[in-house]
């Protein structure tokens, strides 16, 4: 994922995965068999990570809800770097097979945060739904993908713990304004 997100996925040979990983071409051959199926198990790994994570996004309600949401964001954002640059970039160069994860994240956003605060009747009258779900997972993909023209911006790297407290704070009182009754 490190070879991929740094340098595209066609520019990353099974020899740079292996010789990071500290293990013989071979070796990672034999596991994955091509290069095709090494990445469709970084895909399938980006993916459930990011299932596992928000599937119980929404619990409850009030103020306490939405910082948990936020905090479940920006822990993920944090811990999953290297994959959402892997994706952000992957997607920058018009790969078919990133758009799925991004289909996919897209599809979580939806079912996940928007469905069940639409079934609770706590979603703002005409809050465009696809948009919303759309735009949580653009916002996030590309703070991390422009991280470090970001980071000139502020007092500190994106990733440090203070600027992903302001990123959280920020984030979450725009959605919270935006979307909410």
């Amino acid at each position: 994922m490190q070879g991929f997100a740094a340098k595209g996925v066609a520019a990353t040979s099974i020899r740079d995965v292996a010789a990071a990983a500290g293990l013989s071409p071979g070796l990672v051959q034999h596991h994955f068999g091509t290069k095709a199926r090494l990445r469709e198990a970084v895909d399938e790994y980006v993916v459930a990570v990011a299932v596992e994570t928000f599937r119980d996004l929404v619990q409850g309600g009030g103020e306490a809800e939405w910082d948990a949401m936020g905090d479940t964001v920006t822990a993920w954002v944090r811990d999953n770097a290297v994959a959402l640059r892997y994706l952000a970039r992957a997607l920058a160069e018009g790969d078919e097979e990133a758009a799925k994860i991004f289909d996919a994240l897209v599809g979580i956003a939806r079912t996940g945060w928007l469905a069940p605060l639409e079934r609770e009747g706590r979603l703002r009258d005409g809050a465009d739904r696809e948009w919303a779900a759309i735009h949580v997972v653009v916002f996030n993909l590309a703070c991390v993908f422009f991280e470090p023209v970001i980071s000139r911006h502020l007092p500190g790297p994106f990733f440090d713990p203070e600027q992903l407290r302001r990123w959280n704070t920020a984030t979450t009182e725009l959605y919270r304004r935006a979307l909410t009754t």
